[in-house]
């Protein structure tokens, strides 16, 4: 190859690579040949991007989410846990972390239970190893990619995700049937890798407005079917008074009262603003709490792609105090200093913080703070073999 064609190859895929997904789909029919190719080879050239023997749907690349993971990794998608974004990194489906508690048990959080396991060749995401069908749905978890919820070839709804008019494309040629349509929510577009601007913080944020709930129900249909009978949290239910008062006014466990309405929404802990107007949210720049009229949903808890903690959770569901209880930490094994440093966007809680569940509920007033429990640091508590924290 001449130097000059040398050259204009670097260049091309350069930018291949730098081009914003957004611009490069543009809620409709991208280009071709981004995605799929004719044939297995270019110019007989077989191996410099595509899979010899060819791939299914004439993919460039060995499947859906392989596909996606080209461009998408650069964008925060799936970048070693350094991307913020509100769904969160596909990175960790493929970190299991172990420790040691202070009773001398070994606890694990295995990657598969970190989120979506949308299958991909390129990072090594395997299909769900444990369930083979989404839980309360019949979806099957040998079908899931990235395009069993986004339409790579577009849409105008809300991340071009699937509606109750077109479902995603299922076994062989089937269409898997959604029966709700695509959420109302407005987001700030852009990379969400840290430091690199559209990273999710407690000002920019994905603003939803109605639907989240419904939405998820069509491949969860039956999570939330005892709701009205106390036997599961509610989504897609008024918050009322109280519970919108203690969000705006709870900041911390160190502060439950400190908060003000203006100021007081928490990315970790999102809501939907059922009477906001998407057309002039700025959702770059968006602080407020609930009204009592507002909603909880799906993702108040949970991310859409994937975090570090069991079922895609916003923060680690297990754990008592945050900074101390949360896995993965420091001495964990498969944690690194940065897995640690990104479990949550780079927040640092105070050693009191209990769960993020009491952003809402406030059960943590006036608890006692860490080295009060048994008078002394856990380390020193009791012997526990049964791992309650209760000592003997």
């Amino acid at each position: 190859m001449s130097a000059v064609r040398c050259t204009l190859a670097i260049v091309l895929t350069a930018l291949f690579i730098a081009v914003p997904a957004s611009a490069f789909h543009s809620g409709g029919v991208a280009a071709c040949s981004g995605c799929h190719t004719m044939h297995v080879s270019q110019d007989g050239r077989p191996g410099m991007h595509w899979t010899p023997g060819g791939n299914p749907d004439l993919l460039k690349y060995g499947n859906a989410t392989d596909t996606c993971v080209r461009c998408h990794y650069f964008r925060g998608e799936f970048s070693n846990g350094n991307g913020y974004g509100p769904g969160g990194d596909f990175y960790w489906l493929t970190r299991t972390f172990t420790w040691t508690t202070p009773w001398g048990t070994t606890e694990s959080s295995s990657g598969a239970s970190h989120g979506h396991n949308v299958a991909n060749r390129v990072f090594g995401v395997t299909v769900d190893p444990v369930l083979s069908h989404a839980p309360g749905g019949d979806f099957l978890s040998s079908s899931l990619s990235c395009t069993s919820c986004h339409d790579p070839h577009g849409n105008t709804n809300f991340r071009m995700l699937y509606d109750s008019t077109l479902g995603p494309a299922y076994e062989g040629d089937q269409r898997y049937a959604f029966t709700a349509d695509a959420p109302e929510a407005v987001g700030n577009e852009g990379t969400t890798l840290v430091g690199g601007g559209n990273n999710e913080t407690d000002a920019r944020h994905t603003v939803y407005r109605n639907g989240v709930d419904e939405w998820c129900a069509n491949c969860h249909a039956e999570m939330h079917d005892n709701a009205g009978a106390r036997f599961t949290h509610p989504t897609g239910a008024m918050l009322g008074t109280s519970i919108a008062d203690n969000y705006n006014r709870y900041v911390s466990t160190d502060n439950p009262d400190g908060g003000a309405p203006s100021m007081s929404y928490s990315g970790l802990v999102p809501f939907e603003a059922v009477t906001i107007d998407l057309a002039t949210i700025d959702p770059s720049s968006a602080t407020a709490g609930p009204g009592a009229e507002d909603e909880v949903m799906c993702l108040t808890c949970h991310r859409a792609h994937a975090s570090p903690f069991a079922d895609a959770g916003r923060w680690d569901f297990a754990a008592t105090y945050l900074a101390r209880d949360s896995h993965p930490q420091t001495g964990d094994g498969g944690a690194s200093a940065q897995d640690v440093t990104n479990r949550y966007y780079g927040r640092v809680f105070g050693a009191n913080q209990r769960s993020l569940c009491n952003k809402c509920h406030a059960k943590d007033y006036g608890d006692k703070p860490l080295v009060a429990q048994h008078g002394k640091p856990r380390e020193e508590w009791p012997d526990d073999p049964t791992g309650t924290g209760q000592g003997r």
